[in-house]
């Protein structure tokens, strides 16, 4: 801005809050005034320095702004205060990229490793991912030190990152979506407690663990195997290869070795117990046939005798004194 000259008169246009005629220091004259270098080309200065100019200028009972120039000023105050974010997607500065966390310890992912009996080792080893289990896919954002970075940090309210699932055969680019599951009743994903499955999270954080069960089974592809990958939704973010990861290809089949093991031991036990309790129904039914159901013929008490183990009852005193009095 313009600053007030020795007259103490401005115009509009001198007093713009922006501008000054003087690369100088702005010192305060012993008259009450601002002076200035005699400097014809105009200056930018910063909003707080015109506002320390002016204040230094009204302490020395200079004379007070106009009114327009005044509500300039104070605009360009406020709007100096809110920050100015450079939009994260086109810097080039930052150092950070995006890494997948093991799992495997867990047997999260891969659920198996099929070797085909040590015949594929390391690379070559199948990856599996089965129907009935959870598959839990993590991703971290560090610096080039290995060093944790928030999302946030990379874009203004975080990160907002999709999973995808890929066939590796054909077109690889082309995501699946729920209409390559032929089964009309099931999606793609499920997701915890048999919900839906989000595939898109805000990552304000340094990481995030996405936990799914697989639905498409390999078969249902023509045997392909298939990857997961994870990748900013932004599409200048999504162009840094840094910031997208994919898995390793695995085949989707619909339950483990062991659980299908399982299953026909427990369904050989009810089978047995089926059998089992069959045969004691029509043990009974044969027993209860052959008996004979009438009633017993009466007992001649005479001749009935009765077992040597039972006790004999005592005739009463008073009897056995009858029977002894001549």
């Amino acid at each position: 801005m313009h600053l007030p000259t020795r007259n103490n008169k401005m115009s509009a246009e001198a007093m713009s809050p922006l501008r000054t005629s003087s690369p100088a220091p702005l010192e305060p004259p012993d008259v009450g005034t601002l002076s200035v270098a005699q400097d014809d080309s105009p200056q930018l200065v910063s909003p707080d320095e015109a506002a320390r100019a002016w204040i230094a200028h009204l302490r020395n009972e200079g004379n007070m702004p106009e009114r327009n120039n005044l509500i300039g000023l104070l605009e360009a105050l406020v709007i100096s205060r809110v920050p100015r974010l450079m939009p994260t997607a086109d810097r080039t500065d930052i150092d950070v990229r995006m890494v997948i966390e093991d799992t495997s310890l867990n047997k999260k992912f891969p659920h198996m490793v099929d070797t085909q009996n040590g015949r594929l080792t390391g690379d070559d080893a199948i990856w599996t991912q089965c129907k009935t289990k959870m598959t839990h896919f993590c991703v971290r954002l560090v610096d080039s030190h290995g060093m944790p970075v928030k999302g946030s940090d990379v874009q203004d309210g975080g990160v907002e990152l999709r999973l995808t699932m890929h066939k590796v055969v054909g077109d690889s680019s082309e995501a699946l979506d729920n209409d390559s599951n032929p089964r009309p009743f099931e999606d793609l994903f499920r997701g915890r407690a048999n919900g839906v499955f989000d595939p898109v999270v805000v990552l304000t954080e340094s990481r995030h663990e996405f936990r799914f069960q697989v639905l498409l089974l390999s078969s249902d592809i023509g045997g392909a195997r298939m990857f997961v990958k994870v990748a900013p939704t932004d599409p200048k973010l999504a162009l840094d290869p840094k910031l997208t990861v994919q898995s390793r290809s695995f085949l989707s089949r619909a339950r483990m070795p062991d659980e299908s093991y399982s299953h026909n031991r427990d369904d050989r036990q009810t089978a047995k117990r089926q059998a089992a309790a069959s045969q004691l129904l029509t043990m009974a039914l044969t027993l209860a046939d052959s008996q004979d159901l009438s009633p017993p013929a009466s007992v001649d008490m005479d001749t009935f005798e009765e077992a040597p183990n039972k006790r004999q009852c005592s005739p009463e005193p008073s009897l056995v004194a009858q029977t002894d009095t001549p």
